[in-house]
């Protein structure tokens, strides 16, 4: 893996020091017979990831700075990480946008225009359409409209300034995109085995991702179609979905050099020393959920300071508070202002080399388990609950062989399915469950996504002064500051149809 990356790398930067001459040797850059399609497909997962580049810059900006603290799965006393505090920063929150388009879009874009060329090259074609749509699925989420449909056109097509399509037509798209990428992978057609970070050229594992996707992207529309959610969820069900945690969808970095990091180690431990530094504690309403359900991986992802990891010994912080004296300050608040005496996240947990996890099997057993509750789809909730219970408490061991549950039937035991409840009853215990999955995996995107549609687990919204939202959690990111100048038009056509670029305009998914 390391002798993969740094030859793609040493390919990117040449890539890059050709770029200064161009227009002298007036060659096109995303030819194959210049930069081969295996290279850009590496990278271009790389970049999905957030490690190419400056390493975690969207990741550190968008998951940790603002979804994580903003649904509540982490806090800070700094006011620089403004999530809970529902205060603006423009770099941080146009970074996931700013970067993603660049970067990521532009290459998916480049590889799918050129790999459609060609017939042998059915299985990248299928692969990057797959990543483009769990690309922009996280882009879309945070921001709601956005360029989609002639997004990285601007070499192939000539296309500047995009126009936004409106999040439902986006969605309609994306699991289109699934149903048709997913069938065309071929066993038979060349793998780009040496260029696949996430499952090393496995098809059977790319079709189940593809279904999996679909799924969650189905039941993300639940309140806004719910015909589309239940044709699609069946669709995914019937394709075949993710069967045990090795299937989960994971970026494997190589640790070592600055690119090849995984994004969140980065950011958490030797790069930025966002732990270290007391910059991110674990929220109290994460910690208090863990230790009420006696999960067992409470002393797996957090310890104190001094590197307690005991259950009992973990104290969540409060969110929406800082270090003055003043109403929100952390002593006035909690009678403790030791920063130090709150709850981080473990040593085991942030690796260089640990993979990057965006889609777990857990959740999509969780996820079956809610379609077949709504009668999308036959077979047992409670089984298909108890699997995801099992998976999400033993998947840990993907970032540090100790991180091992020896009883995942004790959690089970402890958390029943409400087999006998209401669906209301159901789908609480269903999404707290996905509730402390995403967070103790840093998908805190997908955490936030996720209680917008449900609203679970209840949170208690934050007042801190100078807020924007007058102390309503945030329902989306504000998009970056340039783009009203380099694309005003779509732009302002895109925010007037939310009522603002502000951070209480709703997704189109977003019911409540």
């Amino acid at each position: 893996m390391i002798r993969k990356i740094a030859v793609m790398l040493a390919l990117t930067f040449s890539m890059g020091a050709c770029t200064k001459d161009f227009e002298k040797i007036n060659v096109n850059p995303t030819a194959p017979s210049t930069v081969p399609l295996d290279y850009l497909f590496g990278q271009a997962q790389l970049q999905i990831s957030g490690s190419a580049g400056d390493p975690g810059y969207k990741v550190w900006r968008a998951n940790f700075i603002y979804s994580a603290m903003m649904v509540q799965q982490m806090a800070s006393v700094d006011d620089y990480y403004a999530g809970d505090k529902y205060t603006y920063n423009a770099d941080n929150s146009g970074a996931y946008f700013a970067d993603s388009y660049v970067n990521s879009v532009k290459n998916l874009a480049d590889i799918i225009s050129q790999a459609s060329k060609d017939p042998a090259n059915v299985n990248i074609l299928s692969m990057a359409r797959i990543l483009r749509v769990e690309q922009m699925h996280i882009i879309t989420d945070l921001y709601g409209d956005i360029p989609y449909s002639e997004a990285g056109q601007a070499f192939i097509s000539q296309i500047y300034k995009p126009k936004y399509d409106t999040q439902q037509t986006i969605y309609a798209d994306m699991v289109k995109e699934l149903s048709e990428a997913g069938p065309a992978l071929s066993t038979t057609a060349y793998i780009p085995t040496d260029a696949d970070f996430v499952y090393n050229g496995n098809i059977g594992q790319w079709k189940k991702f593809a279904n999996s996707l679909m799924l969650r992207l189905a039941m993300r529309m639940q309140k806004a179609d719910p015909a589309a959610a239940q044709t699609y969820a069946k669709k995914a069900f019937d394709g075949g979905l993710m069967a045990s945690n090795d299937d989960s969808f994971m970026f494997h970095h190589s640790g070592g050099s600055t690119a090849s990091r995984n994004p969140n180690s980065y950011n958490l431990g030797l790069g930025r020393g966002l732990v270290k530094g007391d910059n991110l504690q674990w929220s109290k309403t994460l910690i208090d959920m863990m230790k009420v359900r006696k999960d067992p991986r409470l002393g797996i992802i957090s310890q104190l300071a001094s590197g307690d990891r005991v259950p009992a010994d973990q104290k969540g912080l409060p969110n929406g508070l800082d270090k003055s004296s003043g109403p929100n300050g952390l002593a006035t608040v909690t009678g403790d202002g030791n920063i130090k005496n709150y709850s981080r996240p473990t040593d085991l947990m942030y690796d260089d080399a640990d993979p990057n996890v965006l889609l777990t099997f857990a959740e999509t057993k969780f996820l079956t388990a809610e379609a077949i509750e709504r009668g999308w789809i036959t077979g047992s909730a409670k089984d298909a609950f108890e699997a995801g219970q099992k998976a999400a408490v033993t998947q840990l061991v993907v970032y540090d062989a100790t991180a091992v549950v020896s009883d995942p039937a004790a959690y089970v035991t402890a958390n029943p399915y409400p087999a006998s409840g209401s669906l209301a009853d159901k789908m609480t215990q269903i999404h707290n469950e996905i509730f402390i999955l995403t967070a103790s995996t840093f998908n805190h995107y997908e955490g936030w996504a996720n209680w917008r549609r449900t609203g679970i687990p209840a949170l208690k919204a934050t007042n801190y002064p100078g807020n924007q939202t007058g102390g309503v959690i945030p329902r989306r990111l504000i998009l970056p500051i340039n783009e009203k100048a380099v694309n005003e038009t779509n732009y302002n056509d895109a925010v007037s149809r939310i009522g603002g670029d502000t951070f209480l305009g709703r997704m189109w998914w977003d019911k409540q």
